[in-house]
């Protein structure tokens, strides 16, 4: 993770722990002796789900690589057309792959590897025919015909098979002092949902800030996390769609390794609870998201296939 953070761009960098705030909190870890308990099956959706937005930020930053290469200053539905005629060399109506390694030269400056060429087709190409419509293009870009409310800032994607992820407990007493010095004991749980109903309320007047933003300029941040937030459910789905079956293999073995049992008697068990500091927890999660932008950073550059001998 060090290694990790010391190479990674500060937009997935911050996109990273701002998806582990949305989720867990941020409890000051001196004031509060906060620890989560879950169940081992419930666990290990909840790390699935992680890896799999670990993936998401990777393409994410890879969209956001595009826009900038393509020049896009706005959403709007008018510059994407230009865009994707400026691509679309022979007036075909589709991008294919002599055309996006006319556009990747421009990075290159020279001969473009032919795994990224395959890696753009494979982002874009939801229907598998080996090149890229207008609709695609469009959807996976996030382009909009106007100003859209940006979606719940980053919602993790479902796990593989639908699987549950746990909603954390707390128990135990919260002394909250107040200005006049006085102190009032409040139930864990209780104080936990009334900081959440807070923080939502936040998140709201958030979006629509961006909202009327985005209606009255018409432009898109260069934040990650900006641009992810400001997803349609389906065009978020677009992101990972293209995940392959080795890769939700390699995050199932990982999460596997991860869970072994603290006896060294194999796994935990589906019911068998855990329990650990909330600091541990926010490491381990923010680690999830280190591998599965990792792993999808090797499938699309060729190092998972070589590694392996394909």
């Amino acid at each position: 993770m060090r290694s990790f953070f010391a190479g990674a761009s500060p937009e997935v960098s911050q996109a990273m722990r701002d998806a582990i705030t949305s989720l867990l909190g941020s409890l000051p870890p001196l004031e509060f002796d906060a620890r989560m308990t879950t169940t081992g099956d419930k666990l290990a959706a909840l790390m699935l789900q992680l890896q799999m937005t670990g993936y998401m930020l990777r393409n994410a930053e890879y969209v956001m690589t595009l826009r900038r290469l393509l020049q896009l200053k706005t959403r709007s539905a008018a510059e994407y057309r230009e865009a994707f005629a400026r691509l679309d060399l022979d007036g075909s109506g589709y991008i294919e792959v002599g055309e996006v390694e006319e556009l990747l030269r421009q990075v290159y400056k020279g001969d473009v590897p032919s795994v990224e060429i395959s890696s753009f087709i494979a982002l874009f190409d939801t229907d598998s025919d080996g090149r890229v419509s207008w609709e695609e293009f469009a959807h996976a870009l996030g382009a909009t015909e106007g100003a859209t409310a940006p979606s719940n800032f980053l919602a993790l994607p479902a796990p593989p098979e639908g699987i549950t992820a746990p909603q954390p407990t707390l128990t135990g007493t919260v002394t909250v002092s107040l200005d006049d010095g006085t102190e009032v004991k409040m139930d864990a749980n209780a104080y936990m949902d009334q900081l959440k109903s807070e923080a939502e309320a936040l998140r709201r007047d958030l979006r629509n800030m961006e909202q009327k933003k985005a209606q009255t300029e018409a432009t898109f941040s260069t934040s990650i996390a900006a641009y992810v937030s400001s997803l349609s459910e389906s065009q978020l789905k677009a992101l990972t769609s293209g995940i392959s079956e080795d890769v939700v293999g390699a995050m199932r073995l990982l999460v596997k390794y991860l869970l072994r049992d603290p006896s060294g008697e194999g796994e935990l068990g589906k019911d068998q609870e855990v329990t650990m500091e909330q600091a541990k927890l926010q490491t381990l999660c923010l680690y999830q998201l280190v591998l599965g932008y990792k792993l999808r950073e090797a499938e699309a550059t060729g190092e998972a296939n070589e590694s392996i001998g394909r």
